[in-house]
C-alpha cells in the first residue's frame, strides 16, 4: 500500500510577498503529488525580533509551536529561513536530524540541511547596473529596509558593488533606511530638505517604491522624467500601479516547487546540491522609462479591486459579528457553536486548540511546563457536521495523532495562543488555501485568541470551568487517575495490547480497615493510609499501568502483562512497599490491602467491565479468607 509522505513548513512572520508565495508553492506541488503539508509558524516578524521590539518573552513563547510535534512524522522539512531567526533554525534542524529529517532551507546557509536561494544580491545589482547603462544614471540614491536585516544588507551590498563597478563613488548619505515600508516617505523627505534631486532613487522593495512616488507626484515630481524610482519583489500591485514600477523578480514560487523536487529526490536516494540558487531578473516597467505610458486594462483591475474590497469588508463584517457573538457566551459548548457557525464563511474544514491546564484553573492546578507548554492540557476540536469534542492531552503527546494516511492529504497550519507574555496554548487550522495569501485571517485568529483567553480566565465558576474540571484526569488526594483517567487511557491500553497480541491484567486493591483507621485515629490519618496505598501502587509499575483510584479505598489497575503472572508479581511488589513503611514509621496501625486480579489475552476480553467483575469476585474472596483468619 502507497505510504504518503509528509512535509513540515516551518517560518514566522505573515508577509504575503514573501513567505506567502513560497508557502503557495509548495502547497501547490505537494497538492498535485499528494503528500501531507503540516505548517507551523509564528505571528511575529524577524525585524521586529531584530531591532528590540519583542521581548524575550513573547519570542520563546511564540516559538514554542516548533516544539509541538514529534519530528518522526515528518518525512521531510522546508525552513523559510530568511524569515526565521538563527536560534530557531538550529533548534528545528537539531531536532530534525535526531529524527533523521532531510532538510531543506529557503534563502539562508546553516549547517546540516540542504540551501535552496533567490539571489537578491544579483537580481538588485542588474537593476542598479541597468540605470548607470541604460539611463545614464550617477547620482542614485538607495531606500533600503531595516539596519543589520539581511535582505537590506544583501541589497545594500548589490548597490555598492554595482557602484564600484561602474566606478562611481559611493556615499553613504546616498543610503536610507525605509524599513521596507511607510518610514521611505520620512527618508525621501528628509534627503530632499538638504539635497538635489538624485537621478534614481532605489528601493530595497515594491511598497516602499509605491510610497516615494506617490510622495513625489504630491510635490510636482514626475516619475520618469525627472527621476527614476525602482523597486524589488515584483508584486501585482506595483506592475498595476501608474506608473508601473520597475523592479527584479525574485524566484519565490520555484524556490518553493524546486524545494518539494529536492525532497522527491532525496526520498529517491538522489543526490541533490548543497546548495543551490533559482536566478533573479529585471521586469522593467515605465517607472524606469523602458517602456511607455500605456492604458491599463481598468475595467479588469476595477473588478479584482473591487471582489478584494468586497471580500475584505465581508470579512471585517464577520470577525466584527464573531467577536460580539462569542464574547456573551458563558460556556464552552456554546463559544464552539459560534465558532462553527463561521466555518464556512472562512472556508475553514476544523479548528482546534490546546490550552494549558494553569491557564485554565487560574494557577490552581499547575503541571510541569516543557518548552512552553504544560504537560496537562485540553484539547479542544470543532469539525463541521460533527458534535464537538474535548480531552485531555499530555506532554510530550500534545498534538494529538492525524490521520497521515487518510482519504486526502492533510493541509494544516498551527501557530501559537499566548497573552501578556505567557504561552497559552495553540491552536490549528484546516483550510483549502494558503494563509499568508489571507492577511485578514491574522486578524481573524487575534480574535479567536482573545475569545478563547477570556473564557479561559472567567473568574466566575461557569459552565466552562466545571466542564473542564469535571475532566480533570487525576484524583486530588493520590494523584493517581480517577475514572475519567481509567475511561480514557484503559482504552488505548487494550488496543495496544490487542495489537501487540499481548494479555491484559486487571487488578483491584482494596485498603484494609480504613473505617477503623478514621474512627480511632482520625481522618488525617486515613487520608495518610490512601495515599500510601497509592504510593505502593506507583512504586510496583514497572511497564507504565494505569492506576486509578476507583472509590474511598478502592483502587484499579490496569496493564499490559507479557505472561499471566505479572499480575502477583504486581501485587507482590505493592505489599513488599507498604511491609516496608509499616516497620519504617511504627504507626499505631498498619496499612494493607487486598487484591483480586484477573489476567487474559487481549484479543479474548469482551469489555473492561467484565475484568473488573471478574477481579471484583476475587478480590472479596480474598477478603472473606482475611476476616476468617482474624476471627479464628
Amino acid at each position: 500500500m502507497r505510504t504518503r509522505k509528509t512535509i513540515g513548513l516551518f517560518l514566522e512572520g505573515d508577509d504575503t510577498l514573501q513567505e506567502g508565495i513560497i508557502t503557495k508553492a509548495v502547497l501547490k506541488e505537494a497538492t498535485d503529488k499528494d503528500y501531507n503539508v503540516l505548517i507551523f509558524h509564528s505571528l511575529m516578524k524577524k525585524p521586529a525580533y531584530e531591532h528590540g521590539e519583542l521581548s524575550d518573552e513573547v519570542v520563546s513563547g511564540e516559538g514554542a509551536i516548533y516544539a509541538v510535534p514529534d519530528y518522526r512524522m515528518f518525512d521531510g522539512i522546508i525552513i523559510l529561513g530568511e524569515v526565521l531567526r538563527s536560534d530557531m533554525m538550529k533548534k528545528i534542524i537539531g531536532n530534525a536530524a535526531r529524527a533523521g529529517v532531510p532538510v531543506i532551507d529557503v534563502n539562508d546557509t546553516y549547517d546540516g540541511c540542504y540551501q535552496i536561494g533567490y539571489n537578491d544580491t544579483v537580481g538588485m545589482k542588474k537593476m542598479v547596473l541597468h540605470l548607470i547603462r541604460t539611463h545614464h544614471c550617477r547620482n542614485i540614491y538607495f531606500i533600503s529596509g531595516f539596519k543589520g536585516n539581511k535582505e537590506s544588507e544583501d541589497r545594500e551590498e548589490a548597490y555598492r558593488s554595482a557602484l564600484e563597478e561602474e566606478g562611481i563613488p559611493f556615499r553613504q548619505e546616498n543610503i536610507g533606511y525605509g524599513q521596507f515600508y511607510l518610514k521611505s516617505i520620512d527618508v525621501v523627505r528628509e534627503y530632499l530638505s538638504s539635497h538635489d534631486m538624485p537621478d534614481a532613487f532605489v528601493c530595497a522593495n515594491d511598497t516602499m517604491a509605491m510610497f516615494v512616488i506617490k510622495y513625489l507626484n504630491d510635490h510636482g515630481y514626475r516619475v520618469p522624467e525627472d527621476v527614476i524610482v525602482t523597486g524589488f519583489d515584483h508584486t501585482k500591485e506595483a506592475s498595476e500601479y501608474q506608473p508601473s514600477i520597475s523592479s527584479v523578480e525574485r524566484s519565490l514560487f520555484e524556490s518553493g516547487t524546486q524545494a518539494v523536487r529536492f525532497l522527491e529526490q532525496l526520498w529517491e536516494g538522489k543526490e541533490v546540491p548543497l546548495n543551490s540558487l533559482v536566478p533573479a531578473h529585471l521586469v522593467l516597467n515605465q517607472s524606469c522609462g523602458c517602456t511607455k505610458h500605456t492604458k491599463l486594462d481598468l475595467n479588469r483591475i476595477n473588478q479584482e479591486k473591487l471582489r478584494d474590497i468586497t471580500r475584505r469588508d465581508m470579512f471585517i463584517h464577520h470577525i466584527t459579528e464573531l467577536w460580539r457573538d462569542v464574547s456573551e457566551k458563558k460556556s464552552v459548548e456554546n463559544m464552539l457553536e459560534v465558532i462553527c457557525s463561521y466555518l464556512d464563511f472562512f472556508d475553514w474544514d476544523a479548528f482546534n486548540f490546546c490550552i494549558c491546564d494553569d491557564i485554565i484553573t487560574q494557577g490552581i492546578k499547575r503541571s510541569k511546563r516543557v518548552h512552553g507548554y504544560s504537560q496537562n492540557m485540553t484539547l479542544v476540536k470543532c469539525r463541521k457536521g460533527k458534535p464537538l469534542e474535548m480531552e485531555p492531552v499530555f506532554y510530550p503527546d500534545i498534538l494529538p495523532p492525524l490521520d497521515l494516511q487518510g482519504k486526502e492529504g492533510l493541509r494544516l497550519s498551527f501557530v501559537p495562543l499566548y497573552l501578556n507574555q505567557r504561552t497559552v496554548g495553540y491552536l490549528w487550522i484546516s483550510a483549502k488555501y494558503c494563509m499568508q495569501e489571507a492577511s485578514m485571517v491574522y486578524a481573524l485568529l487575534t480574535v479567536m485568541n482573545s475569545a478563547i483567553i477570556d473564557l479561559c480566565l472567567l473568574k466566575e465558576k461557569d459552565t466552562l470551568v466545571d466542564k473542564l474540571d469535571s475532566m480533570y484526569v487525576r484524583d486530588e488526594l493520590t494523584k493517581l487517575y480517577n475514572r475519567f483517567g481509567m475511561r480514557r487511557f484503559v482504552e488505548k491500553i487494550m488496543k495496544v495490547a490487542k495489537r501487540d497480541n499481548k494479555f491484559i491484567m486487571c487488578i483491584e486493591l482494596d485498603l484494609d480497615g480504613l473505617k477503623k483507621i478514621n474512627d480511632t485515629y482520625g481522618h488525617d490519618a486515613g487520608d495518610n493510609a490512601i495515599v500510601q496505598v497509592a504510593n505502593a501502587m506507583r512504586q510496583a509499575s514497572e511497564r507504565r499501568e494505569v492506576c486509578i483510584r476507583s472509590g474511598g479505598d478502592e483502587y484499579l489497575v490496569f496493564g499490559i502483562a507479557e505472561r499471566e503472572g505479572d499480575a502477583g508479581d504486581f501485587i507482590q511488589r505493592v505489599e513488599e512497599y507498604l511491609e516496608e513503611y509499616n516497620e519504617r514509621n511504627s504507626w499505631p496501625y498498619e496499612v494493607s490491602c487486598s487484591c483480586g486480579y484477573c489476567v487474559h489475552p487481549a484479543a479474548e476480553v469482551q469489555s473492561l467491565e467484565e475484568m473488573v467483575t471478574e477481579a471484583d469476585k476475587l478480590l472479596y474472596q480474598v477478603k472473606a479468607r482475611k476476616k476468617t483468619i482474624r476471627i479464628s
